[in-house]
């Protein structure tokens, strides 16, 4: 393990829980106890809890076992040695606080094979695992796309916190074509909700100020999809927008495509 690219923290809490709210509580007192609240990539506890409960999943918790010894150091190797082929081809900016939590998924979440994540700062991510459904290539693969998306993050810094919606389009575009490219070579349901010619016309539709918009309802609807966009919507255009721009820039690196100005991938559209 690279102790200078990741520092992975494993919070399955012992003990008999009546939901998922008691688990997250036990979940933030040991966060708290070792201190790692101070760089959850939460403000305050209060977020970190509304963000815990967000993720954490909506299935029966009732069954709920903490995680073996064997269990966590199968997983922590798997986390360790998929970021470290990251930065083999991302070139990992900064040291990266990864937080594992159990995961509670239901019938509509099979998609995601066990595993779901959130990437809330430039070096912070949290990973949410099921034990029984999660394989080792849906941690791989979770975890390389969350890793680009803190990379992303990072060199995007000056609009953190204020990414408009094609910065959001952009960040599932690229985690999924690096995803895709370095780990399983497979499209996803999401990135291929969407036909390609669909996807582009669908951006080329979209106005500057659509673009431009940091209004996190257009953001989601886009991305999700509502009444007028079909769901997973903005990551599928996020894909196809992507891997555009790199087929028509093949010799360019992926460390220099995580830097490149976002307005330049809209010139492949015309």
């Amino acid at each position: 393990m690279n102790k200078d690219l990741s520092q992975i923290e494993f919070y399955f809490p012992k003990g008999s829980f009546n939901n998922k709210e008691e688990i997250v509580d036990q979940i933030i007192s040991f966060m708290k106890e070792k201190g790692s609240t101070d760089y959850s990539g939460y403000a305050d506890l209060d977020l970190l809890k509304q963000g815990l409960l967000d993720y954490i999943g909506n299935g029966d918790s009732s069954d709920y076992q903490s995680i073996s010894e064997d269990k966590q150091k199968e997983i922590e190797n798997i986390i360790s040695d998929t970021v470290e082929k990251c930065n083999e081809n991302l070139s990992v900016p900064t040291k990266n606080f990864i937080f594992v939590h159990p995961y509670f998924p239901t019938k509509d979440d099979e998609v995601f094979d066990g595993v779901m994540a959130v990437a809330v700062y430039s070096c912070v991510f949290h990973l949410f695992i099921n034990l029984e459904q999660a394989t080792k290539e849906s941690i791989e693969n979770t975890v390389a796309h969350e890793l680009n998306h803190t990379t992303y993050y990072y060199h995007h810094y000056d609009d953190f916190n204020n990414y408009t919606l094609l910065d959001e389009i952009l960040l599932e575009g690229l985690a999924e074509n690096f995803r895709e490219q370095h780990f399983k070579p497979e499209i996803t349901k999401w990135a291929g909700a969407l036909e390609k010619d669909e996807a582009l016309q669908i951006l080329k539709d979209l106005n500057k100020e659509i673009l431009n918009s940091t209004d996190q309802k257009v953001i989601r609807d886009f991305l999700f999809g509502n009444e007028k966009y079909k769901r997973w919507t903005g990551y599928s255009a996020g894909y196809w927008l992507v891997k555009e721009f790199i087929n028509k820039n093949s010799e360019m690196s992926w460390k220099e495509l995580m830097k490149i100005d976002k307005e330049k991938f809209l010139e492949v559209l015309y």
